[in-house]
């Protein structure tokens, strides 16, 4: 923060860590924010980005962008300074879009899973989605975001130094962790989501993605967007506005429901976090925005232009 002329600028905004929960529009909120910071301040906790780090490495990024990671490597950082947000989604339009993609991924790059887990899901890759109800493998893709907030696993096998990064094993999905609780305690489960959703700065929702972008820009000092071009989506749907409840059956809807209970009820959950923390954003006055964001654009205009006088000198 600077003082100039008696007013306060915030010249960068303050360190954060965003926890992507799969299939809420992470991606796209994620490569916006990762513009927000310095480059080298950043980093996107990937399994092959993990293992190149140390554990000290890692305790001193800017911005932290968790790829359906735990709150147990957000504890690992061992910071206290970091503003934490998320995105929820409502549960059946997210369970859907995972099957979706999990069929999608796994046609394009199956040798990034491993022979057992392949063999599990064979069921869902050729199936419709009425057809997966009566699959047993299909709730594999159910209470995602419960299990995403809620169980707590050993991260640190992940980092450089460890023989299970080193091996290349942590990089072939599911990526198998030492478990720190038991994975079928649904319980413990909504307890542990509920505890975390109830710590982070903002508790996002897709279906107020707009919304839930400029209380994320809020807390970060950061002008809001004025459009976010959509990255990782389903492709049959990238123009459409409508989900997937108004294209399918009652039934199908009904049962997805009914595999999803946990969810719903994490999801109602974070929509009344949403909606307090609404509210105290109207009800307060505008900030000044950080001018960062602006500056590292101009850098790396300057940068462009540096590098495309000489190239088109030559073209001539």
């Amino acid at each position: 923060m600077k003082i100039i002329g008696g007013v306060q600028y915030q010249i960068e905004a303050p360190p954060s860590y965003f926890v992507h929960v799969p299939k809420t529009g992470g991606i796209t909120l994620g490569s916006f924010l990762e513009k927000v910071y310095f480059f080298k301040k950043t980093v996107r906790l990937t399994r092959k980005k993990m293992a190149k780090l140390s554990l000290d490495e890692f305790k001193h990024f800017t911005f932290y962008h968790s790829l359906h990671q735990g709150r147990p490597l957000l504890e690992l950082t061992e910071r206290s300074d970091l503003a934490c947000f998320t995105m929820l989604k409502d549960p059946v339009e997210r369970t859907i879009s995972q099957i979706l993609y999990l069929q999608r991924t796994v046609s394009k790059a199956p040798h990034t899973f491993t022979v057992e887990y392949l063999e599990r899901i064979k069921p869902i890759l050729d199936s419709n989605l009425t057809a997966l109800l009566d699959v047993d493998a299909f709730g594999i893709a159910c209470d995602s975001q419960l299990r995403t907030l809620g169980y707590r696993e050993d991260y640190t096998p992940l980092f450089s130094g460890n023989p299970d990064a080193v091996s290349g094993r942590t990089l072939i999905r599911p990526y198998s962790l030492p478990a720190l609780m038991d994975p079928t305690d649904q319980k413990l489960l909504m307890n542990n989501a509920c505890e975390w959703l109830s710590t982070m700065n903002v508790v996002g929702i897709t279906e107020h993605y707009d919304e839930s972008v400029r209380l994320i820009c809020d807390v970060l000092g950061i002008a809001p967007p004025s459009k976010l071009p959509r990255k990782n989506a389903n492709p049959a749907r990238i123009t459409s506005k409508s989900g997937y409840r108004g294209l399918l059956s009652p039934y199908l809807i009904s049962q997805i429901e009914d595999l999803t209970q946990q969810d719903k009820i994490l999801y109602n959950h974070a929509n009344e976090l949403f909606k307090e923390q609404w509210a105290r954003f109207q009800s307060k006055p505008s900030r000044t925005f950080s001018i960062l964001p602006r500056v590292t654009q101009k850098i790396k205009q300057s940068q462009l232009v540096k590098f495309l006088g000489p190239v088109r000198r030559w073209m001539q």
